[in-house]
């Protein structure tokens, strides 16, 4: 019998899916109050924000579960699953609990890590409002999503302080969404905190898997705490 309880990643696997599924399937710009509302009644991030169309991942939890189902696997056993590139396809291939038990084994400290990340990640502490939707191209490339790349181009002259009225107003907006835990010390783009440990801001592809988990727990964690607080 499993030792651990895998619900947390099946349940966003299965959401995953089923977002996909029933998504509008008309191109966006044809029908754009069609598809926002649907994501403001069936995307995690705007549910947990009252339908907020602002509201946006703070960590994405695929990358976390790609990174370690490669570490733990490789792209050879992988690939009896179909293509990981193919996100929905490989996600249908492997939810089932038992394909997932085979792939994330038992006793292992990673997997536990990542068990707790989608725990935290699908509550409100992994969710932030940003200043305007445009800025959800944060999850395309070069930044796929990473906080410290993204939290560095928001200072001037980053390619998102075009959203900011200078850098006391992006400060103000890192305090609102209780965001300061990504800076070690003052907030500056020089204090942002290398979650990953590359050495280099821009670059989110862990060497230690373990090290960026406990990075995004500890935030999440930190994060969880204050918003309890203050809504007590």
């Amino acid at each position: 019998m499993s030792v651990y309880n895998y619900e947390p990643i099946m349940r966003k696997i299965r959401a995953w899916i089923d977002y996909d599924k029933h998504a509008p399937k008309s191109n966006y710009y044809s029908n754009p109050q069609e598809h926002d509302a649907y994501r403001s009644t069936h995307d995690l991030d705007c549910i947990l924000a009252g339908g907020d169309l602002n509201a946006d991942t703070i960590f994405s939890l695929w990358l976390p579960l790609r990174f370690v189902l490669v570490r733990l696997n490789g792209y050879l056993t992988l690939r009896q699953y179909g293509n990981i590139n193919d996100k929905i396809a490989f996600l249908e291939a492997i939810a089932d609990e038992a394909v997932l038990r085979q792939l994330l084994p038992d006793e292992n400290e990673t997997v536990a890590k990542l068990i707790r990340l989608f725990d935290l990640g699908q509550q409100a502490c992994n969710v932030m409002i940003l200043k305007n939707r445009s800025m959800q191209f944060r999850g395309a490339a070069p930044y796929y999503d990473y906080m410290p790349y993204f939290l560095s181009e928001c200072f001037a002259p980053g390619a998102f302080s075009k959203y900011f009225q200078g850098d006391s107003d992006l400060t103000a907006w890192i305090r609102r969404q209780k965001l300061e835990m990504f800076f070690d010390g003052a907030i500056a783009r020089s204090q942002i905190i290398d979650l990953a440990g590359t050495g280099q801001i821009t670059n989110g592809v862990p060497d230690d898997i373990n090290l960026l988990l406990d990075n995004y727990i500890g935030i999440l964690e930190q994060r969880k705490a204050r918003m309890h607080a203050i809504d007590n």
